[in-house]
């Protein structure tokens, strides 16, 4: 059991996550950053790792990733970072970005140096179910990664049967398919769901 899982066995109301973008403001504050909102009270972190062109984000999240690239980051200097993470940080982690980085890295390296500096987990909004689970499910699984799933308010019963099959951890369920930091207006029909 990860430390996401032992989160959520020991506690289940009123759980804390924040989400930033790894090297943004500066370069090389990512742990700083984590260490001082553990301290603040949260529970666990979502640590964006930044892309060029993150098409489902909203401009706060795509202005701190072109910062971010600008100032070099990358997973080589992401994975560089939380090296040394676990020796100042205790609550769960959670990478937060695009595939294609992923790809480009490799997916098997990316979960083995995830776990190697204490990730519990990712959510990777544009990885295919269908991929996760013929290609890549047997990595994240040797390496105690909780791959998150998303679903929204058009996402079919049965395909968040499946993703829930698929889920070791928690199901990320977004209030619209909107990108992030959009105005929401909550209906019923958001209610309901």
């Amino acid at each position: 059991m990860n430390r996401l899982n032992q989160l959520f066995e020991s506690k289940k109301d009123n759980l804390l996550s924040i989400y930033f973008t790894a090297g943004y403001p500066e370069h090389n504050t990512t742990v700083a950053i984590a260490e001082a909102l553990e301290k603040a009270g949260v529970d666990f972190l979502e640590i964006g790792f930044p892309y060029s062109d993150p098409v489902a984000d909203g401009p706060a999240v795509q202005h701190s990733s072109e910062k971010a690239l600008e100032n070099g980051m990358n997973l080589n200097q992401l994975f560089e970072e939380l090296k040394e993470m676990r020796k100042r940080v205790s609550i769960p982690i959670i990478l937060m970005g695009y595939v294609n980085p992923m790809v480009q890295y490799g997916i098997e390296r990316f979960c083995k140096k995830a776990a190697e500096v204490g990730v519990d987990g990712v959510i990777v909004p544009d990885l295919p179910m269908y991929e996760y689970e013929t290609l890549y499910a047997k990595y994240f699984k040797e390496n105690n990664i909780s791959n998150i799933f998303m679903v929204t308010p058009q996402t079919s019963e049965e395909r968040i049967h499946k993703i829930d099959s698929l889920s070791n951890s928690f199901i990320y369920l977004l209030s619209s398919s909107s990108i992030t930091g959009k105005d929401l207006k909550l209906s019923n029909t958001i209610e309901d769901y």
